[in-house]
């Protein structure tokens, strides 16, 4: 089952570093949502080490850093129980964000060939694949913008908090969320006191439960929202009760 799973994982008795290929992954988190802060991740890979037949195995669990989040071919650093392989743990520390990785780069571009760990992960980046499976805004923010607006960043990106009132809510299609990702149609309040207006946010839920409560006709959401461009507003998450 991979070192986090829904059962409580067995103690790695006879540790060994190893690499996981990463042959199917779950897709990147939906931006704009409460899943967002934890996501779930199952990922399907072949382990190999030294003194180990190659191995197939499957991770599932929370704690996957979006900032590292996996595709299918990229190598990941592991330490597996070379008694059975199917006990590993992911060594999320040892591997390389977006900006480490282009930090790498550049140095590396500069002719600073000290300055790389050649042991650094991934073996294989993401980011034009990523950025190429992402074309679209989501509530009028990139997901980098999403990241920065839900951590505190927000008067940044020119959004500032108000309120909104719940008029009705759709499913927005599939979704790797549990609770699904659905269109809030609400009223927003205008924060410099003019006249509100009408707007469409997208918001992914880590439960169905959670969902329903968000989203019931007449409800008040906090929101992040930009006084000029109604179409950029985010449920601010922080501020949920």
């Amino acid at each position: 089952m991979g070192w986090f799973s829904k059962r409580k994982a067995a103690a790695i008795t006879n540790p060994v570093s190893a690499e996981l290929q990463v042959v199917a992954c779950s897709p990147f988190p939906d931006a704009g949502g409460e899943v967002i802060l934890a996501p779930w991740c199952e990922i399907d890979g072949v382990i190999t080490a030294e003194r180990l037949a190659p191995s197939a195995v499957h991770f599932r669990g929370y704690g996957v850093p979006k900032a590292k989040w996996p595709r299918p071919g990229v190598v990941l650093p592991v330490t597996v129980d070379i008694a059975d392989p199917n006990r590993f743990r992911i060594e999320w520390d040892q591997l390389l964000s977006g900006q480490e990785a282009a930090e790498c780069l550049a140095a590396r571009l500069r002719g600073e060939p000290q300055a790389i760990d050649e042991r650094a992960f991934p073996r294989v980046w993401r980011e034009m694949t990523h950025a190429a499976s992402s074309p679209e805004l989501v509530n009028g923010l990139t997901p980098q913008q999403t990241e920065l607006a839900l951590s505190g960043a927000a008067a940044a990106l020119g959004l500032v908090p108000t309120t909104a009132t719940v008029l009705s809510a759709h499913e927005a299609g599939h979704s790797s969320a549990p609770g699904g990702t659905w269109d809030i149609s609400v009223r927003v309040t205008d924060p410099n006191g003019g006249e509100g207006w009408d707007a469409v946010t997208r918001m992914s839920f880590s439960s169905p439960a959670r969902r329903e409560k968000r989203t019931a006709a007449g409800l008040e959401l906090p929101v992040l929202v930009d006084p000029d461009n109604h179409r950029r507003i985010i449920v601010d998450v922080a501020r949920l009760s």
